[in-house]
């Protein structure tokens, strides 16, 4: 029997990221490949020679500025640029799930839906776990900002484990 794959949906913020420490803790390496899966907003494509910042994605302090060029920068190329600052800024996190015995991939999706991407990829993948963070909103705030991970409870076809940030 091969190993159990579990997807991890992140995003930018460091909270999306608190959930790996349970899947660490409550899933063996030996028996569980993760997939790390990046979701942002799809670049516009609009722009000479600088990125599009308004696809959800702030490069890092450390990162150099795209210098201005002649030549338009096509969507293709700012989803190419934006899945390569996302596995550098991975990079630790991914060596360390390495070191600890795991199989580990990192995929990126953009959509202005997050939650539509997740449940699509979980089937795509063949995922046979959805490990993710809540805020976990309660009453009146829970009502009126639905929370993508009420979604994907609700909507994939396999078990959903949610680690509360606060």
């Amino acid at each position: 029997m091969g190993n159990k794959t579990i997807l991890v949906p992140l995003n930018q913020s460091e909270l999306s990221r608190k959930v790996l420490d349970s899947v660490v803790e409550m899933f063996p390496a030996d028996s569980n490949d993760l997939i790390l899966y990046y979701i942002t907003r799809p670049p516009s494509a609009e722009g000479f020679g600088k990125p599009d910042l308004a696809a959800g994605y702030d490069p890092l302090q450390a990162d150099q500025p795209v210098l201005p060029t002649l030549h338009p920068i096509y969507e293709s190329q700012q989803r190419d640029s934006i899945k390569a600052h996302v596995r550098t800024e991975l990079l630790p996190t991914t060596n360390q799930l390495l070191d600890a015995g795991y199989g580990v991939s990192v995929k990126v999706g953009f959509s202005n839906h997050p939650d539509d991407s997740i449940a699509r990829y979980v089937k795509e993948c063949g995922a046979d776990l959805v490990a993710m963070t809540t805020r976990g909103r309660v009453g009146m705030t829970r009502f009126f900002f639905r929370n993508i991970a009420d979604s994907i409870v609700e909507r994939a076809d396999v078990p959903v484990m949610l680690v509360h940030t606060s």
